[in-house]
């Protein structure tokens, strides 16, 4: 009878284990994790991508949140992962999420146990440190509590760990590193930049640490060699996910460094420590505990104290706690590019984590030959092995809530979301139920029935536009919503304004995860404008950026009707000849000064009847509120709707019939770059509008108006990306090929 192989003995037992944490997802039958992210964003993101892929495309943009906001582009969202593979092969969202949870939490475990295998050779010692990585407290509190993609980049750094451990140490330097470079670029495309940055520190500091040798010259050189190949491979093959993300991060909140004490978070208290690090049973904070008997393990293996890996394990150990508690370890990281961009020190217990289930490994073996002395441990041996895996699991595993599953909300379960699906026109919603500005809003319901909403969540946002909405949720402003084609608020309580009227009460659900969803309360705006739609007049607003807003923002409160006038926003009188100032009713300057080109076209322009406020022409310094009261008083003709012949996330297409004018567009192209415009094959401009939507001039041309999304950082990516994919496979086949010749 062939003898089994230990190693598939524990790798099935690493599945069991699996199996069993998850067993209440797996058992429960048409639910996913009840954990608030997968259920609204990682469904979301899933649902996008769903979409995306019936067109063969990729979802660069999504209509269906923030009234349109690049998707790539979001640091958190995953691009080619498990999840998009499985909703490519299923087109199921919720199946993918199960499948890929399932996956990523056993590689998890697999791909602790390949590194200890290799470093400490020892089979027994790789299953425990496997099963300390799978179940401490960090991934109770912090991973399988997260998004998808934390669990991903947490699965991965084993890996990635190992690849660069054989790549200083062994001759096919180049394999392993090359390897490694492509499983950081796989936490990137996944969206883990959060433990990507953890990542990169951790190897970076075992660079620092392998250079601790008597042979410092060819250390430093072998590791310079490494650390180039791997940041050349990983940032070049992720080039397509990282760009964009780049690009849209200078626009967003995260522009700028956080706030320091945003960036502290909640740090582990000192007298909480032996909560964070041995034991978390009844602890709610983030923790990375190892246990009682897997602590015990973590010290004995500091015995082993003439073992590198076991002095570098002890260091990470110390250094993570010491950046977890808020020490001054933090006030140095802080000061790291990109981690000044990340909150919460505490998430460096994800190091702590890593370091004692690889000391833990040691201290066991150390255990195992102190034992081997005494003959009854020879015999009993097996029995001790089972017992110290017992006490870990019972501890980390059965004495802790296994994850819980959710029932999973179909978008006609929301009353009232299955009343707005029977509407047929072009409209999004505002959910009033929330809050917050930011946060689940319920978009991921709203997005399979092809309705957008105004807000959104996820760690990044653009504070230009979360301040218009802030403004348009505490007034309460119907005409505010309206100009985002706003046509039904949702609410969790009666309200009570101008030309917003009860649409219906329909059902709650206040044990759902996402319960502001449900509303109950659903309103009608009246002042709901269409997506797309030609003003009768418009106004051009010329100066300084903060003041024009601002007085948008007053007009908005004024007789303006956004029905009747769009106002097209612009920094510099001088930016505009003569025929494109023709092209508006009126001129209102709100600042920064105009030199005498910029008089001469404004004289130019009166002369042809337009109108200048302030009329600088006669002295007049300053925009009187009454007058442009007067102006829009005046003003009674309406709006013309333009029909969509086409809408997908990154591509919308619209007829036109020789209509000429402003179109305003209820859409926010005009403040990303990549947002193309174009009538019958010729480039138009996309201008902003209104503070918060874009504009176009037509011409009185027939044909096709079309937006698409191309952003360059993509296209640049994607070609980087390419060619780095291309000289890898070149590769992988030359050393296959060496090697079969050897």
């Amino acid at each position: 009878m062939k003898k089994i192989n230990p190693n598939a003995i524990f790798i099935v037992a690493i599945l069991i284990l699996t199996l069993f944490f998850l067993s209440k997802v797996i058992l429960s039958g048409n639910s996913i994790l009840e954990n608030i992210h997968y259920i609204n964003d990682l469904a979301f993101v899933s649902v996008n991508t769903k979409e995306t892929l019936k067109n063969w495309q990729l979802p660069l943009w999504t209509p269906y949140f923030y009234a349109g906001q690049p998707l790539l582009g979001i640091p958190e969202s995953y691009m080619f992962d498990l999840n998009f593979l499985f909703i490519f092969l299923f087109r199921n969202i919720y199946l993918a999420m199960n499948l890929s949870l399932i996956i990523y939490f056993f590689l998890a475990g697999f791909g602790m146990y390949l590194l200890v295998k290799n470093v400490v050779d020892n089979k027994k010692a790789a299953f425990i440190s496997a099963i300390i990585y799978m179940f401490n407290g960090f991934m109770h509190s912090f991973v399988i509590s997260g998004h998808m993609n934390i669990l991903e980049g947490y699965a991965l750094i084993p890996f990635i760990f190992l690849f660069v451990h054989k790549a200083l140490k062994t001759k096919d330097w180049l394999l392993y590193s090359i390897l490694a470079g492509i499983f950081f670029a796989l936490q990137i495309v996944s969206g883990s930049m959060i433990l990507f940055f953890y990542t990169v520190l951790l190897v970076s500091l075992y660079f620092a640490f392998n250079l601790a040798t008597k042979n410092f010259t060819n250390a430093l050189l072998k590791s310079i060699f490494v650390g180039a190949v791997i940041l050349i491979v990983g940032l070049s093959l992720s080039a397509i996910k990282l760009l964009p993300v780049l690009e849209f991060t200078k626009l967003s909140s995260r522009a700028v460094n956080v706030p320091f004490q945003e960036f502290l978070g909640y740090p582990v208290d000192f007298k909480d420590i032996a909560r964070a690090a041995i034991t978390n049973i009844g602890y709610a904070q983030v923790s990375a505990a190892v246990g009682i008997i897997g602590f015990i393990l973590l010290l004995y293996g500091l015995f082993n104290y003439k073992n590198k890996v076991v002095w570098f394990s002890a260091a990470l150990i110390a250094f993570s706690l010491l950046f977890a508690t808020g020490t001054f370890v933090a006030d140095l990281m802080y000061k790291i590019p990109g981690f000044d961009k990340l909150r919460h020190v505490e998430r460096a217990l994800v190091l702590f984590s890593f370091g004692s289930s690889i000391l833990a490994a040691y201290g066991f073996v150390l255990l195992n030959e102190r034992l081997k002395k005494y003959k009854v441990y020879a015999k009993y041996r097996n029995i001790f092995f089972a017992a110290i895996v017992a006490l870990i699991l019972l501890e980390s595993l059965f004495l802790q809530k296994v994850p819980m599953a959710s029932k999973i909300v179909h978008p006609d379960d929301i009353g009232l979301l299955a009343y707005m699906g029977k509407d047929a026109s072009k409209f999004r919603t505002a959910n009033l139920a929330l809050k917050d500005i930011v946060g689940a809003a319920g978009y991921s319901y709203y997005a399979q029935k092809g309705i957008s909403e105004v807000k959104g969540g996820g760690g990044i946002w653009v504070p230009e536009y979360t301040t218009y909405l802030a403004i348009a949720q505490q007034s309460l402003s119907s005409k505010m919503l309206g100009i985002l084609n706003v046509k039904y608020i949702v609410a969790d309580e009666k309200l009570d304004a101008p030309n917003i009227v009860l649409a219906g009460k329909f059902n709650s659900c206040m044990n759902c995860g996402v319960w502001e969803a449900f509303g109950p309360y659903l309103y009608e705006n009246k002042d709901f404008l269409p997506r797309f739609y030609l003003v009768s007049k418009s106004a051009l607003v010329v100066g300084d950026k903060n003041i024009a807003k601002q007085l948008i923002y007053t007009l908005v409160f004024q007789n303006w009707e956004p029905k009747n006038v769009v106002l097209v926003e612009a920094a510099d009188i001088n930016d505009y000849e003569l025929d494109f100032l023709g092209r508006f009713d009126y001129i209102f300057l709100v600042g920064g000064s105009i030199d005498q080109d910029g008089i001469n076209n404004l004289q130019r322009y009166a002369t042809q009847g337009g109108i200048i406020l302030p009329d600088i022409l006669s002295n007049q310094l300053n925009i009187d509120i009454s007058d442009l009261n007067v102006i829009f008083s005046k003003i009674k003709r309406d709006y013309a709707e333009i029909s969509i012949s086409h809408y997908s996330n990154n591509k919308v297409i619209l007829d036109l019939n020789g209509e000429r004018g402003w179109l305003a567009l209820s859409e926010r192209f005009a403040y990303f770059p990549g947002w193309k415009a174009s009538i019958n094959g010729r480039n138009v401009e996309i201008f902003k509008a209104n503070n918060v939507i874009s504009a176009v001039y037509l011409d009185g041309e027939k044909g096709e108006l079309v937006f698409e999304y191309k952003p360059e950082s993509y296209s640049t990516g994607k070609i980087v990306s390419l060619i780095t994919l291309i000289v890898i496979l070149v590769y992988f086949g030359y050393f296959a090929y060496i090697k079969s010749k050897s």
